[in-house]
């Protein structure tokens, strides 16, 4: 859960980057905060997403032995989140966020090649995580040119209670922008031990196609698609995206800590549909092929490296349907 609202935090960072150097200030803050609302629609005030991948097998380690190995059947996911603003000037802003997540596997078809008891059996399983995140963007200027700087704290926990605080800080600048392409430099440091990737750079280059309608839009590390509208309320892409999704576990077993933390990579490869339903309302279908990098269960607060358990799953199907709401832009168009 954690690294979705991660995500969101680096979107708003790398987009709104991309308005150009000479704007003032004041005109910047106002176009950023229609970009990233018209962009990504996580951002915008309500947001309901639904998730399935299919059937895919798999086999695993646990202290680097030969664990398990069977087949998940189907997993499903479920993400509802709220972003409200709290408190806002000419360049400064603080959001407030807050998010359920659900995660169900179903397991078949399971084998224990090891001689240690079984914690999952044929059987579904399914995973309640909550978060709510305090965020604080500031808008300035670094040599001239557009900056955003971005601190978000966030502490999350599941239907047993409140787990642990983390936080994320980040800045990106603008290097490029002329009326077709954009270069943006930046980076982010996740301030969680148990973060896959603790810091990462952010580097983003969109390109128009001279008299098409076509454009590439590549944010280093979570997309590389090709775009167009299609219409005057639907946009197409086709292209990958990085992503991740992580939960605690809770085990009741002898010689084993209560809480555990599993995070999962992937990367969806695949076609995206959005369609604009009313000016408040964004509708978006994903579908393609999931390809899982990283699979790994840690116990609660310690560094990822030191993971107790990991998986390799095979890649597999999968589709999304997300609804986004913003029931105060039509009234903010109508004061503009």
């Amino acid at each position: 859960m954690i690294k979705t609202n991660l995500k969101l935090a680096f979107c708003m960072l790398t987009i709104t980057s991309c308005l150009h150097a000479q704007e003032t200030e004041t005109e910047f803050k106002k176009e950023a905060t229609k970009v990233i609302k018209a962009d990504f629609p996580q951002s915008r005030v309500l947001n309901f997403e639904y998730g399935h991948s299919f059937s895919r097998e798999f086999d695993s380690k646990l202290f680097d032995m030969p664990f398990q190995e069977g087949e998940i059947s189907n997993q499903k996911t479920f993400n509802a989140a709220a972003n409200i603003p709290i408190f806002k000037t000419r360049l400064w802003s603080i959001t407030g966020s807050v998010k359920y997540a659900y995660n169900e596997f179903e397991f078949s078809e399971l084998n224990n090649v090891s001689g240690v008891s079984n914690y999952q059996q044929n059987d579904i399983v399914h995973f309640h995580n909550m978060s709510g995140a305090l965020s604080s963007t500031y808008f300035s200027n670094l040599f001239k040119k557009p900056v955003i700087y971005n601190a978000s704290v966030i502490v999350d926990g599941n239907d047993e209670g409140l787990e642990r605080v983390k936080g994320m800080i980040g800045l990106s600048f603008i290097l490029k922008r002329t009326e077709r392409t954009s270069l943006t430099l930046g980076g982010i440091v996740i301030i969680d031990p148990t973060a896959q990737i603790p810091f990462f750079p952010v580097f983003s280059f969109t390109h128009r196609f001279k008299n098409s309608q076509w454009e590439l839009d590549f944010i280093l590390p979570q997309r590389l698609l090709i775009r167009r509208p299609i219409g005057e309320k639907g946009r197409f892409s086709i292209g990958s995206t990085f992503g991740g999704n992580g939960f605690y576990v809770n085990v009741d077993a002898p010689n084993f800590p209560d809480t555990f933390e599993y995070s999962q990579l992937e990367i969806n490869s695949g076609l995206i549909y959005e369609h604009k339903i009313s000016n408040s309302l964004v509708a978006t279908v994903k579908g393609g092929i999931t390809n899982f990098i990283g699979n790994r269960l840690t116990e609660k607060g310690e560094p990822n490296k030191d993971y107790i358990y990991e998986n390799d799953q095979k890649a597999t199907g999968y589709f999304n349907v997300g609804f986004s709401f913003d029931p105060f832009l039509k009234n903010k168009a109508k004061k503009n």
